[in-house]
C-alpha cells in the first residue's frame, strides 16, 4: 500500500525503471461499477486547452488555484482546484456531492498521468504475469520478514543506514533458507547429479556446516 505514490513513480520513470506498480484505487478502477459512474472525479470529463472539467450536467468547473503540498518524506506535490459555479437547483445534486456549497474538487494532474501510464503496464500481458507474480514472490517474503522474523522497524537511520540494517535481515533471511534446504537429505539429489554434488561437498568453498549457517541465522 502506497507504493504508487506521485514521488515513486517520478524516480523510477527518471532512472529507466518500468514501474509494474500498482497506485491504491487500482483494483476498484477495474470494477464496472465505477467505471459506469459519471460523479467521479476520474470519469467526468476533462478539456485541456482551457483547463476546465464538466460535469455531468454539461457545467463547466472552472479553475481556481493551485497548491503546494509535501508529503511526510518532503517530496513537493502541485494540485490543481476546481471549482462548479451554480449547483444549486441542479437535479443531480444529491448524487453529485453533499456539500451545501458548489462542488469543488482537487486534481493532481502529474500524478494522473503516471497513474495512466503505470495503468497501462499494469493491464499489459506482462503486466498481468508480473501482478500474479507479486502475491507469491516479494510480498511472501516480505512477509516472512516483518512478522515471522519480528522485523518491524528499521534501526539504522538515514538512506545508507537503512540499506544496511534491511540488507543485513535479508542476508540472514537467505541463509535461514539454505540451512532449511541443505537439512533435507534429497536436497542436492534433487538439483544436482551426484557426481557434481559430490566435488561441491568436498570443495573448500563450500565446507560449511548447516548448524554453523543455521546459527548465524537465528542469530541475526
Amino acid at each position: 500500500s502506497g507504493y504508487g505514490s506521485e514521488e515513486n513513480y517520478e524516480y523510477m520513470f527518471r532512472n529507466g525503471m518500468t514501474p509494474y506498480v500498482k497506485y491504491n484505487m487500482f483494483h476498484v478502477e477495474q470494477r464496472r461499477s465505477y467505471r459506469n459512474n459519471p460523479f467521479h472525479v476520474s470519469n467526468l470529463f476533462y478539456n485541456p486547452d482551457g483547463d476546465f472539467y464538466v460535469c455531468p450536467m454539461g457545467q463547466k468547473m472552472k479553475f481556481i488555484r493551485q497548491e503546494k503540498r509535501y508529503t511526510a518524506s518532503g517530496y513537493q506535490q502541485t494540485v490543481s482546484v476546481y471549482r462548479a459555479s451554480r449547483c444549486e437547483g441542479c437535479p443531480l445534486r444529491g448524487q453529485c456531492h453533499k456539500s451545501k456549497r458548489d462542488r469543488q474538487i482537487e486534481v493532481n494532474h502529474t500524478l494522473d498521468d503516471y497513474k495512466a501510464r503505470a495503468r497501462e503496464l499494469l493491464t499489459s500481458e506482462r503486466g498481468l504475469k508480473h501482478r500474479s507474480n507479486r502475491p507469491i514472490e516479494p510480498e511472501a517474503v516480505f512477509g516472512q520478514i516483518k512478522e515471522c522474523g519480528k522485523f518491524r522497524r528499521l534501526r539504522l537511520k538515514g538512506l545508507t543506514g537503512a540499506k544496511i540494517d534491511f540488507g543485513l535481515k535479508a542476508l540472514a533471511h537467505n541463509l535461514r533458507k539454505l540451512a532449511l534446504a541443505w537439512a533435507k537429505s534429497s536436497f542436492l539429489n534433487k538439483f544436482l547429479s551426484s557426481a557434481t554434488a559430490k566435488r561441491l561437498c568436498t570443495n573448500p568453498l563450500f565446507s560449511f556446516y548447516p548448524k554453523y549457517i543455521s546459527g548465524v541465522a537465528n542469530a541475526a
